[in-house]
């Protein structure tokens, strides 16, 4: 066995995940390995190197759902082995840095070359689950995905797929998580929110309402626009989605009205008017606790961040 291969773990039913574990320490190494192994992430098939350089020969032949890599090694460093990946057409090979780096430019380079987490050393095992979890959440789906079945009873939208695969549609290769939150209120979601309304064709009366945050705007406007992490999260930060961001956003909203929930024979429900507002829509807040139909997501981008959803059938 070569000093870059583990034992594999694995089930006749399940595929195993695939994690390249890239660091110069073996101790770093063996803490990693023991924090993936110890969670219920299933089957696992796990691969060693102790550069760079190692992990670039591996890739191909190992193709790992997942790489964990060490900054600073010899011969090769992550930042290094990253970019090379991206140069060779390996867009979709998934990355994420546990490291002593903490410079932000240097941080914003490994994000704007696809990075999906960066955890600092020494870090805590919860934390650098939670970021492989967030990653491999997405495996054999395009990297989108749900935590989890929402409220059945009563649903705005017509089903988790249909909104997941129009969130594809516009952040096309970035990965997501999307997340049912049956609990969140209106003042769970940053202001400015990006109200919509939707009409059923002869109706007079709305079909429903659904609401974005500010972070669900910049979210998916900056990824429908393709932007880098830094422009996105400082957009976020400052509650500011800037006019192509809100293009990308509203755009969102107007296909959206094809996942909405229809009564048998309803007749076509469209986008009626969307409009930024800078308060809460308090009617929105009446109806999310009148027990109507609605759906609730929390979305989350590695890189980017997490934002709000919620949608109403009136």
């Amino acid at each position: 066995m070569s000093d870059e291969m583990t034992a594999t773990t694995d089930t006749p039913a399940q595929i195993p995940i695939r994690v390249l574990i890239v660091d110069d320490s073996r101790a770093i190494q063996a803490i990693i390995q023991r924090v993936l192994q110890s969670a219920s992430l299933g089957p696992l098939s796990i691969e060693l190197a102790m550069d760079g350089e190692q992990a670039l020969r591996l890739v191909n032949s190992f193709r790992p759902d997942l790489v964990i890599s060490d900054w600073h090694m010899p011969k090769v460093g992550g930042l290094e082995m990253l970019q090379t990946l991206r140069q060779i057409g390996l867009h979709d090979v998934k990355v994420g840095f546990v490291t002593t780096e903490t410079a932000s430019r240097h941080l914003d380079q490994a994000r704007s070359n696809g990075a999906l987490f960066v955890i600092n050393k020494p870090f805590k095992d919860e934390d650098l689950l939670r970021e492989v979890q967030a990653v491999l959440s997405g495996r054999g789906a395009e990297a989108a995905s749900t935590d989890g079945p929402a409220d059945e009873a009563a649903r705005a939208i017509e089903s988790d797929e249909a909104l997941t695969r129009l969130i594809k549609s516009l952040l096309q290769d970035i990965p997501f998580r999307l997340i049912p939150a049956p609990s969140q209120t209106l003042a769970d979601l940053k202001l400015p929110h990006n109200l919509a309304m939707y009409m059923a064709d002869g109706r007079k009366t709305p079909h429903a309402l659904g609401a974005l945050d500010a972070n669900a705007c910049c979210i998916l406007g900056g990824g429908g626009a393709q932007l880098q992490p830094a422009p996105v999260r400082a957009a976020m930060q400052a509650g500011a989605p800037t006019p192509e961001m809100m293009k990308f956003a509203d755009e969102f909203m107007r296909g959206l009205a094809a996942c909405l929930t229809r009564d048998a024979g309803s007749p076509e429900v469209q986008l009626k008017a969307v409009n930024l507002l800078p308060k809460p829509f308090e009617k929105l807040s009446t109806l999310m606790s009148s027990g109507l139909a609605r759906s609730d997501y929390r979305l989350s981008v590695p890189g980017y961040g997490e934002g709000r959803l919620v949608f109403v059938r009136v």
